[in-house]
C-alpha cells in the first residue's frame, strides 16, 4: 500500500495516549507535564504520530486509553477494554473509515498477569487470547477494509538508570507468552502482526514502560523496519 495521504487510527493504552488527541472521557498518561519530562513537543514525537508523518498519512482518530487492557479486569475503569465495541466502533470519522489501524495493545495485560488462554469456566473475554480475537473480530466487522497492524509490545529501558533489567515476568507469565498471542490471533484474522519485541535497541522509557521522545523513535523505527518500510 501506497500510505501517503490514507487515514490511520491508533488503538492503544497510556503508551499511545497524548494531551489534546484522545476521546473525551479517557485516562490521559502524556499529559501536558509528562509531555515536557519526556520531550514530546507534539504527535510527530510519538510513536503512532512519527509513522504517521513519516508516511505522508493523516491521523483520523486515536483511540487510546491510558491503563486500559483488552482483556476484561471487574477492578479495571468500565468501559476501558478495548475488546469492547463501544471503543472499536469509535476508529472512523462519519463516512470517513481509517485506511491503517495500528493496535499497540497488551502492555497492562500482562503486567497484570492476565491469563493467556481461555480455561475452563473463564469467558473469552477474560483472557487475552480470547479478548484480542473479539477486539479483531469488531474491527474486521466496522472496518474491513482497513489494513490492521498487530504490533506486539516492545522491550524498553529505564531513563536513568543503566543497571535496570527489563521484567519479562511482571504480571507474573512471560511477555513472549502475549506476544505468541497477538501473532497467532493476527494471523487467524487476516491482520499483519508486526514483532517489535525482538527489538534490539530497548525503547528508553521515563519509568521502564513509557517512552521518551527518543523510545518513541526508536519503537517507530523499529515497527517501520519490522514492516519492510524503512
Amino acid at each position: 500500500m501506497n500510505y501517503k495521504d490514507k487515514y490511520f487510527s491508533v488503538v492503544g493504552d497510556s503508551i499511545s495516549t497524548l494531551s489534546g488527541y484522545i476521546p473525551e472521557g479517557y485516562a490521559l498518561y502524556y499529559t501536558e507535564e509528562t509531555m515536557k519530562n519526556a520531550g514530546i513537543e507534539d504527535m510527530t514525537d510519538t510513536w503512532w504520530g512519527g509513522i504517521i508523518s513519516r508516511l505522508g498519512g493523516k491521523l483520523l482518530k486515536n483511540n487510546s486509553w491510558s491503563g486500559s487492557t483488552v482483556s476484561y479486569h471487574a477492578e479495571f475503569t468500565p468501559g476501558s477494554f478495548a475488546y469492547l465495541d463501544s471503543r472499536m466502533s469509535l476508529l472512523g470519522d462519519g463516512d470517513i473509515k481509517p485506511d491503517v489501524i495500528m493496535i499497540y495493545m497488551g502492555v497492562n495485560d500482562w503486567a497484570s498477569g492476565t491469563p493467556t488462554e481461555t480455561a475452563e469456566g473463564m469467558e473469552e473475554r477474560e483472557s487475552f487470547s480470547g479478548s484480542y480475537r473479539i477486539m479483531l473480530d469488531l474491527i474486521k466487522a466496522h472496518y474491513p477494509d482497513a489494513e490492521v497492524w498487530c504490533i506486539s509490545p516492545a522491550v524498553s529501558s529505564f531513563r536513568g538508570d543503566p543497571i535496570w533489567e527489563f521484567p519479562y515476568c511482571l504480571g507474573g507469565i512471560h511477555l513472549d507468552n502475549y506476544v505468541n498471542v497477538i501473532k497467532k490471533a493476527a494471523e487467524e484474522k487476516g491482520c499483519i502482526f508486526v514483532d517489535a519485541n525482538k527489538n534490539t535497541t530497548p525503547v528508553e522509557a521515563l519509568d521502564g514502560i513509557h517512552p521518551t521522545k527518543t523510545g518513541m523513535k526508536t519503537l517507530a523505527d523499529e515497527i517501520l523496519r519490522v514492516r519492510g518500510i524503512e
